[in-house]
């Protein structure tokens, strides 16, 4: 069975410990959902935030929005 979105991009900070995940949903809108991980902590990524109800137009739309929330993602690049 497919998975109900796709993850678009991933993001992941410079130390590793952080991702933000642009999803588009199968009606074709995005959200994003910030991760998080330790690296000593063999369980991996832990959700931390998902923007879910609040959904966007574009993909550009949903990176500005994650990069309000994520301060760390301004200046990273994406793809």
């Amino acid at each position: 069975m497919a998975k109900p979105y796709l993850v678009s991009q991933s993001i992941e900070h410079p130390e590793k410990n952080r991702c933000v995940d642009i999803v588009q949903q199968q009606d074709g809108k995005y959200r994003f959902q910030e991760w998080r991980r330790d690296i000593e902590d063999t369980s991996g990524w832990i959700l931390l935030f998902d923007s879910q109800p609040v959904v966007f137009e574009s993909e550009g739309e949903t990176l500005s929005a994650a990069k309000l929330r994520c301060i760390w993602l301004i200046g990273q690049s994406s793809k």
